[in-house]
């Protein structure tokens, strides 16, 4: 057994045949290949082997060298090209000799110095071009740095500036917008009696144009004119027109209305007229079945009979003032034609005519006489219904008038008309003659300013201006005309116009200056100006009586995320003191009771008001 199995000692072994190609120089700075002995005592060598030397026979053996010739035979093809490539550490070795197949080998100082002869060389960097080569070496880079800080600092600069032009543009408030005409104020003006410029006879267009400076000054948005239109004895029989077109001589011309409207317009003044529908109409014109906004008006057995080529003279007047400016117009008389079968499609294709941007107002009383039907017609097509306000009546019967137009089809839902509100026109009794006290008239204005919709203001009842005064009668056979008071200014001494005088009457003109802060509050508010709030499919009206005893009304006007205000008003006759501290604490006064009151908190504890007073406050 011995014989067959036999391992040779590790020192009778053949030498690494690597290490014994390797040159002396480099076996000497390779201590990983060629390692000197370890001086570390604690190292011991490796022990010899103990193991059994085993020895197998020849027969045994000549078969194993049999197998690997056998095996050395078939890898000679794969094995002559590695054999003739030097192994990879001996390459590593010789890179000094072979550094150009190496190029990532760094050479150190010491390799240098020795090719080099022992003179070591300057570090040089080599460019394929010499720089002066590059076209933009030629540059004045001095004055490119320079130029490019400055843009960049101007860029900067312009940067902040449109961000701050851009903030300071934005607006302050952001309240909620409205038609021109919605929640605006309006001026109703008898031209006749307003202001003359022809010595005296009567008032006329160009008076109107010298005095917008006031109109615009009391804060309203559009001039409302009473018929302006030809009669036989203008402005006696005003309401006796004979043309829907022809404008009164005494008023002026073409040229002056439209100089007019000119003028107002530059003051942010629009212009409405009253169209005095009936009775200049006694019958609407038939044109045939008419369908808008998916309401239609049938066709009556009695529709044959009429002329379909007849022509509408409401349709021409309407071209007519449209062309000339007017952006308005009040139908008078209106509701006296309800019964008439063409109501619906006539008001309809008015409202074709005129367009969406202008408005027409009628009276509430056309609603009161109209079928379901013919109801939807004219809220289709009208913008504001005019109700009049009896302040007179005390504080009852305004709180039952307040009540039922607000629970009335006019606020069910959005997109209704609005309210047209008035305490004074040209077919009523001076608002000062009215009240128990010539000083109520402010506080009437001030309650009516502060309704939810679009108030108006009866020429001179700013200033408390009364009915003519004829002790004598000379104007008895006029007596009907009594409310169209020549005008008062201030600075001018007041006079009569021929075709109507009388003796002079006290006027306040501080009331104006109130009046135009109060139309200048209502503009800033929404919750004066709007009329309702819109929330969760249900449209409600943004005013509530709060309390309403003893000619005692206190009303409040809101707005969700906005202030909310009040107005507290006598109605009566006496002096009124009220404890209201279970509904309100307390506020600051705004405006009145008095024109020579001064803003301040207010408790409601102790509310005390003269007769005809008014006091509007901001609530706290």
């Amino acid at each position: 057994m011995d014989s067959y199995l036999q391992v040779n000692r590790a020192n009778d072994m053949l030498g690494s045949p690597t290490s014994a190609c390797i040159p002396d120089d480099v076996a000497s700075i390779c201590p990983l290949i060629t390692p000197s002995p370890p001086t570390n005592a604690l190292v011991n060598p490796l022990p010899e082997s103990q193991e059994t030397e085993y020895n197998i026979s020849a027969e045994l053996s000549n078969k194993l060298q049999h197998v690997q010739r056998k095996e050395k035979e078939e890898d000679t093809t794969s094995t002559n090209s590695s054999n003739s490539v030097e192994p990879a550490s001996v390459q590593l070795l010789n890179y000094k000799n072979s550094s150009n197949d190496f190029p990532f080998i760094i050479k150190d100082e010491e390799s240098n110095v020795q090719e080099t002869n022992g003179k070591s060389q300057p570090l040089q960097l080599t460019f394929r071009n010499p720089p002066d080569n590059y076209f933009f070496m030629s540059w004045n880079w001095p004055f490119i740095r320079k130029l490019s800080l400055w843009i960049f600092l101007a860029g900067l600069a312009s940067m902040v500036a449109v961000v701050v032009a851009l903030i300071s543009s934005l607006p302050r408030i952001c309240n909620p917008e409205v038609e021109w005409y919605q929640g605006s104020v309006f001026y109703e003006i008898f031209p006749a009696s307003f202001y003359d410029t022809n010595n005296g006879m009567t008032g006329d267009f160009r008076g109107i144009s010298k005095n917008a400076d006031y109109i615009a000054a009391l804060g309203v948005r559009a001039v409302r004119l009473n018929s302006i239109f030809e009669t036989p004895r203008y402005p006696e029989d005003y309401k006796n027109v004979s043309s829907l077109v022809n404008i009164a001589r005494a008023l002026g011309n073409t040229e002056d209305f439209k100089s007019m409207i000119k003028h107002l317009r530059s003051k942010n003044l629009s212009v409405i007229l009253d169209l005095p529908i009936y009775p200049s109409v006694k019958q609407l014109s038939y044109r045939g079945k008419t369908i808008m906004r998916n309401v239609s008006t049938e066709i009556s057995p009695n529709d044959s009979l009429r002329n379909p080529t007849q022509e509408d003279s409401v349709e021409q007047a309407l071209f007519h003032w449209i062309r000339l400016g007017v952006e308005g117009f009040y139908l008078k008389g209106l509701e006296n034609l309800v019964d008439d079968p063409s109501f619906g499609a006539s008001l309809q294709r008015w409202r074709r005519i005129i367009g969406y941007e202008k408005i027409f107002i009628v009276s509430e009383s056309i609603l009161k006489r109209t079928t379901t039907r013919l109801s939807e017609i004219v809220m289709n097509n009208v913008n504001l219904i005019d109700i009049n306000l009896d302040i007179e009546k005390g504080a009852n019967e305004i709180t039952k008038k307040i009540y039922n137009t607000e629970n009335s089809t006019l606020f069910t839902k959005a997109g209704r008309p609005w309210i047209h509100w008035t305490v004074g026109n040209e077919d009523t009794r001076r608002l000062a003659n009215r009240l128990p006290h010539g000083n109520s008239t402010l506080g009437a204005l001030l309650l009516n300013l502060m309704l939810p919709g679009t108030p108006s203001i009866f020429y001179g009842d700013e200033i408390g201006l009364k009915q003519i005064l004829d002790p004598h009668g000379d104007t008895k056979h006029l007596e009907h005309l009594h409310q169209l008071t020549p005008m008062a200014w201030p600075n001018v001494i007041q006079r009569s116009f021929s075709w109507i005088h009388g003796e002079k009457t006290k006027v306040d003109f501080d009331q104006a200056g109130l009046i135009s802060k109060m139309t200048y509050l209502r503009k800033d508010s929404p919750s004066i100006y709007m009329n309702s709030v819109y929330k969760n499919e249900v449209n409600k009206a943004n005013a509530e009586v709060k309390y309403s005893k003893e000619d005692l009304l206190v009303i409040q006007r809101w707005y969700p995320r906005r202030k909310s205000y009040v107005i507290v008003s006598n109605l009566g006759k006496n002096k009124v003191e009220a404890d209201l501290s279970t509904l309100l604490y307390k506020g600051d006064v705004i405006i009145g009771p008095r024109t020579d009151s001064l803003p301040g908190t207010i408790s409601f504890k102790e509310i005390s008001l003269h007769p005809g007073e008014s006091v509007v406050i901001a609530l706290a």
